[in-house]
């Protein structure tokens, strides 16, 4: 099926701007990086480890990943820094990857739970892949010619920093700021914080949240009221992301909105399926309705699809708890979720699950395009081809929104009108 998805990729997906044929220096070899992290005893995985990684682990792997292959791959902090202080690091991976140039942006999260060791473990890893691949794996290479990979490990600093010391192995929740003050002695939880998954803004305040500061899922005083979520908030509506999965434990399914029992089916059900039975196909999980787990309101999947249009998922990987073994939660699972984030990723490539403008302005013309609350811009040299999600947005109740793109052109707006899968030449 893999060879399936990349042909189509290659098919349908050109790119915004075709970037010249390059050959990558010797320095940033992705043979080198590789072999650096495997030597005798190490495991398969990209980072050959055979454990958990502390917090700091994290933060040191995305920096040796961006100091090894500078040409493909920039780190970043985001914006918030952590109720208690910490930074939040993520990673970009893409060709020409200091140039705003109009690809799609898949982003992958890990950590929003901050018990949910695995998630951090294979966003991590999958960020590493990529650069240890590209230019030796022709499909990852593709990939990275079609398309921006944006990876954040660790959404919620404070609680995994918590969690993986063992002060409190199961938080769940952020920091509001002690983290700790009432350990249940029987759980390992807390009562401090607030459920990053239940405090973004689509449904904020529905079922399957809690009002109760000491509940597992308090959503928090207000939709965006934690920093973390913020992040996320701002990465989403400053960059046109068209396929978005957070990953979490213990649930082993692929799902996709709705949350709650009592919402429709999405506008996008079809292509939402699809998109959701590769993913299963490839990691071996279910694909389903969000609900079908249990109800849920204000997570980062619905709110993203439902602001943006962009395919928003929750991938629960397997297991026996929020964090087991290693071997059984990360090693054996590592190779099948791979597979379902390359084809995630290959989504958000391809122009059939999102939209596309066309035009030709002089070169280094900056261009801008807006709706309320979502703000992108590109850079143009003549002919352009720009990736964004349609402007005809869904809605939580089941229809449809109609919405216009405003494109700023040198001089003069245009309003642009987008469905899902449709393209459309600009004249600026």
């Amino acid at each position: 099926m893999a060879v399936v998805v990349t042909a189509a990729l290659a098919a349908c997906s050109t790119p915004a701007a075709t970037p010249p044929t390059t050959t990558t220096p010797k320095t940033y070899d992705g043979k080198v990086l590789a072999d650096a992290r495997h030597p005798t005893g190490a495991s398969t995985l990209p980072s050959g480890r055979n454990d958990y990684r502390e917090p700091a682990d994290v933060r040191a792997d995305l920096e040796q990943t961006a100091k090894a292959r500078p040409d493909v791959v920039r780190m970043m902090d985001l914006p918030h820094k952590s109720v208690q202080g910490k930074a939040v690091p993520a990673l970009e991976i893409a060709h020409h990857v200091q140039t705003d140039d109009g690809r799609p942006v898949f982003l992958l999260m890990g950590g929003i739970h901050a018990n949910e060791w695995p998630g951090v473990e294979v966003a991590t890893e999958f960020a590493m892949d990529l650069a240890e691949q590209d230019g030796r794996d022709p499909r990852i290479t593709a990939l990275l010619d079609h398309a921006r990979v944006i990876v954040v490990p660790v959404v919620n600093p404070d609680g995994f920093e918590a969690s993986r010391s063992g002060r409190i192995p199961d938080k769940r929740k952020n920091c509001d700021p002690t983290c700790g003050t009432k350990v249940d002695p029987d759980t390992g939880a807390d009562d401090a914080g607030v459920d990053l998954n239940r405090n973004f803004g689509v449904n904020w305040g529905g079922p399957g949240s809690s009002g109760d500061r000491t509940g597992g899922d308090y959503r928090g005083p207000k939709a965006f009221s934690e920093p973390e979520t913020q992040n996320i908030r701002d990465l989403v509506t400053g960059h046109q992301v068209t396929v978005l999965v957070g990953l979490h434990t213990y649930g082993d399914m692929n799902l996709r909105p709705p949350g709650r029992n009592a919402s429709p089916l999405t506008p996008d059900e079809a292509v939402y399926a699809e998109l959701g039975n590769e993913m299963a196909e490839a990691n071996g999980y279910p694909s389903r309705l969000s609900r079908e787990l249990y109800e849920t309101s204000g997570t980062a999947e619905e709110w993203s699809y439902f602001t943006t249009g962009g395919l928003g998922f929750e991938t629960e990987l397997n297991g026996d708890g929020n964090h087991g073994p290693f071997a059984s939660s990360v090693l054996s699972q590592y190779a099948g979720e791979r597979e379902a984030l390359l084809r995630d990723a290959e989504g958000a490539a391809n122009p059939k699950y999102h939209s596309r403008i066309t035009g030709n302005v002089p070169t280094g013309t900056k261009l801008e395009l807006s709706k309320p609350g979502l703000r992108t811009a590109m850079t143009a040299d003549g002919p352009f081809t720009w990736d964004v999600n349609p402007s005809i947005r869904p809605g939580p109740d089941g229809r449809s929104i109609e919405e216009s793109w405003t494109l700023q052109c040198p001089g003069r707006t245009v309003q642009v009108t987008l469905a899902r899968g449709e393209t459309k030449q600009v004249s600026c």
